[in-house]
C-alpha cells in the first residue's frame, strides 16, 4: 500500500501534467521581439514581403522586429513613429 507521501507526490505530478497540457507553456519566442537598426543607406518598408511600398527607413533608424518570414529573408518591423511593415532582414543589424 502506498504511503501518504507517495500519494501526495503522485497527485502533484498529475496536477503539474494537467497544467502543462491545458494551459501549456508558451511556445519558445512566441511573443519575443527584437530590437534592431537599419544598417544600409535606405530600405523600403512594404505592406507584405514583396508587396507595396508603405514607407522608407534610413541608416540608424531603430525598429522592433515582431516576426520573420519562414525563409528568414524578411522581417516584420515597427518604428517608434508607428510605421509598420516588412523589410529585407539583411538590411537590419543588432543594436
Amino acid at each position: 500500500m502506498p504511503s501518504a507521501a507517495d500519494l501526495r507526490r503522485a497527485a502533484g505530478a498529475v496536477v503539474l501534467a494537467a497544467a502543462l497540457t491545458v494551459g501549456g507553456a508558451p511556445a519558445p519566442d512566441a511573443d519575443a521581439t527584437t530590437r534592431a537598426r537599419v544598417c544600409v543607406k535606405s530600405t523600403v518598408v512594404l505592406d507584405s514581403p514583396g508587396g507595396f511600398t508603405v514607407g522608407y527607413l534610413f541608416r540608424g533608424d531603430r525598429v522592433t522586429i515582431s516576426r520573420r518570414s519562414k525563409n528568414r529573408k524578411w522581417a516584420r518591423v515597427s518604428t517608434p513613429t508607428d510605421l509598420r511593415g516588412w523589410v529585407r532582414a539583411k538590411n537590419l543589424c543588432r543594436r
